[in-house]
């Protein structure tokens, strides 16, 4: 019997006789996980400390989530759910830009299961995915998908959620999956809300995790209806005036969103709050396209 096989039935014992409470047991530690890609170990200290990633709920932007910490042997790692069936299959992306340091499936243990270093010597670990979409070594950018929502692995318990972990350093990180509550975790920052403490759920947690690349493409517009200016940084924005009915202006073609579900367009010339430009509402209700996209 090798070391994680005895870890992972130690600590579905542990849960069976009440230790851990919450949606998920924790899963064995992991001893024998693999390195770091020697690509980012050699990260000096001194750099390393210097930054802390923006980590963001690893989810399409603008998705909602239950977000649990379970007991105190259990968090500050994270159970996340949508409180019912509907979760399995979702899209899992990862939660800052980094390095995939394994994945793979620990079949007596967590099941399919990721982790990520990022920059400052940080860890993210994804435990319980259905699927797996990415190999050690990928480099992967956030909102880049990794798997798919899951309950593989005997220590989800058949529940279908994502176990979540942050860690500062390769020791602790390779300590995950632990009943070792927050002696080797990290608490899980994730912008904009801090999840600290054991025993507590968030209800409709959303995403911000979203993307705003510079178009490509532009097209000639003319406002039919005074329309806001807007700096999105995640789902939140910041206005920044309005622009007045019969102007005309460049809107992108491509690489739109819908950070709130509505469709905008960026602004040729924006600057923004967020360093990503600015954004108008683009239903003709607000604008009319009267130029064709450049090429």
């Amino acid at each position: 019997m090798n070391n994680r096989t005895r870890m992972s039935i130690g600590v579905i014992a542990l849960a069976l006789a009440g230790g851990t409470l919450g949606t998920s047991t924790a899963v064995a530690g992991n001893n024998a996980a693999s390195t770091t890609d020697a690509r980012i170990a050699a990260q000096s200290p001194r750099a390393a400390a210097a930054v802390t990633p923006r980590l963001f709920l690893p989810f399409p932007c603008g998705t909602k989530w239950r977000v649990s910490s379970g007991a105190s042997s259990h968090s500050p790692a994270l159970d996340i759910d949508k409180g019912n069936a509907k979760a399995e299959g979702k899209r899992v992306q990862a939660a800052a830009d980094g390095v995939v340091v394994f994945s793979t499936r620990f079949a007596r243990g967590s099941g399919n299961t990721i982790q990520i270093k990022h920059k400052g010597g940080y860890y993210t670990t994804y435990l319980h995915l259905k699927s797996r979409s990415v190999s050690k070594g990928d480099k992967v950018k956030r909102t880049t998908k990794i798997g798919t929502l899951g309950k593989d692995g005997p220590t989800a318990n058949n529940h279908p959620h994502l176990h979540f972990e942050v860690a500062k350093g390769k020791k602790n990180a390779d300590r995950w999956g632990g009943a070792d509550g927050g002696a080797h975790r990290s608490t899980a920052n994730l912008y904009p809300k801090a999840y600290k403490g054991a025993g507590h759920t968030w209800s409709n947690q959303v995403s911000h995790s979203c993307s705003a690349p510079k178009p490509t493409k532009w097209a000639l517009f003319k406002v039919v209806k005074p329309v806001t200016k807007r700096a999105w940084a995640g789902t939140k924005y910041k206005s920044f005036g309005k622009l007045s009915k019969g102007k005309t202006v460049m809107l992108g073609c491509n690489h739109t969103r819908r950070p709130d579900g509505k469709l905008y367009r960026r602004l040729d010339g924006g600057g923004g709050a967020d360093g990503r430009g600015m954004w108008v509402r683009s239903s003709t209700t607000y604008v009319k396209q009267i130029k064709g996209c450049t090429k």
